[in-house]
């Protein structure tokens, strides 16, 4: 069963916008207990090149973040989490690195008897690279997750639920997010598996600013996992609908999208 909460509140400051409104990385719900302080570590890198949305802004989607677990008592574990995705067009150059957007969530997890429910403050920066910025995008949230997984005979189910609310924002009319995300693996051979990854997103906005309606957004994924020594590798191509993904047209865009992912940790 997909358990949901809602609670609430959502606040902002920065500069030019991404989805994470649309998905994107985000902490690890799920982690094995191991009671301590600095308990554990996941760092992740992924490099997605987009094609098929006609504007030569979006060619490459790029990811480096880490997810620390600051602390471990067993019941409770409290968590930071740091993104800073970086979009790449070909417009001024062959590599035009032209978006810059920040992500850091402070979370504290409760592991339930069935998965784990998060309470999280969410924070967005966005930043326009090599140009002008026209003014500061930026939000924060407060809210709450969930994760849980279970098998279905050799296929593994991973699924998260999230819901936020408005603390403040500065250039985005933002009130709320709400995310749900199903990941499947399925054991191939060996160390290698096949996924499927489907996340979806919707944004309510207040009609008084840009007087537009509620924004959606969603990402399909599937791929190979390919299990190393020290991390995983993720060989991946889909489809994805950005919610703003340019923080001054405010317009979904479309795009198809292939690349790779490592998580270490």
């Amino acid at each position: 069963m997909l358990t949901l909460a809602l609670a609430g509140w959502s606040a902002a400051g920065g500069a030019a916008a991404y989805a994470q409104t649309s998905g994107g990385p985000r902490p690890e719900g799920l982690v094995p207990r191991s009671v301590g302080f600095l308990s554990a570590y996941r760092l992740h890198l992924n490099a997605i090149r987009t094609l098929g949305n006609g504007d030569r802004s979006f060619a490459w989607d790029s990811d480096i973040g880490a997810d620390l677990d600051l602390f471990d008592l067993g019941f409770v574990r409290g968590n930071l989490f740091v993104n800073i995705e970086s979009i790449l067009g070909d417009e001024r150059r062959a590599i035009d690195p032209n978006q810059n957007n920040y992500t850091i969530d402070t979370t504290i997890f409760v592991r339930l008897p069935r998965g784990a429910l998060g309470v999280t403050f969410h924070h967005i920066s966005r930043h326009l690279a090599d140009r002008e910025n026209k003014g500061a995008v930026a939000w924060n949230m407060a809210g709450l997750n969930y994760a849980d997984r279970f098998r279905l005979g050799p296929v593994d189910l991973y699924y998260t639920g999230a819901a936020y609310a408005r603390v403040l924002r500065a250039g985005v009319d933002y009130e709320s997010e709400f995310n749900a995300r199903v990941r499947l693996a399925y054991p191939a051979e060996g160390r290698v598996a096949l996924i499927l990854d489907l996340d979806g997103t919707a944004v309510g906005v207040t009609r008084r600013i840009y007087n537009r309606p509620m924004q959606h957004g969603h990402r399909f994924e599937s791929g190979l996992r390919i299990r190393g020594r020290a991390g995983t590798a993720e060989l991946v191509f889909g489809r994805e609908r950005r919610i703003d993904a340019d923080p001054f047209e405010r317009r979904p865009v479309e795009w198809s999208r292939f690349g790779f992912r490592f998580v270490v940790g």
